[in-house]
């Protein structure tokens, strides 16, 4: 896929949405950026939070009531 963007003034440049959605990226997501000879690679970086997050659903309660409960109950040990 090969798509043409414009560099502003500022060096800024929008990355077409549709690249966007299809590699999950929106505001706020941190990129890393790295050169390989005459190539510039931008990379998504994806919170290593937002990945166990994912694996502990559920697993200390179903809301937030459970889970503040769960972590009251936790520290009274």
């Amino acid at each position: 896929m090969l798509e043409r963007v414009t560099v502003s003034n500022r060096g800024y440049i929008v990355l077409p949405a549709s690249l966007r959605k299809e590699m999950d990226i929106k505001s706020g997501t941190k990129i890393l950026i790295s050169r390989e000879e005459n190539r510039i690679i931008l990379q998504p970086i994806t919170s290593f939070t937002e990945k166990l997050s994912g694996l502990t659903s559920g697993s200390f309660g179903e809301n937030e009531n459970q889970v503040k409960e769960y972590i009251d109950e936790e520290r009274k040990k």
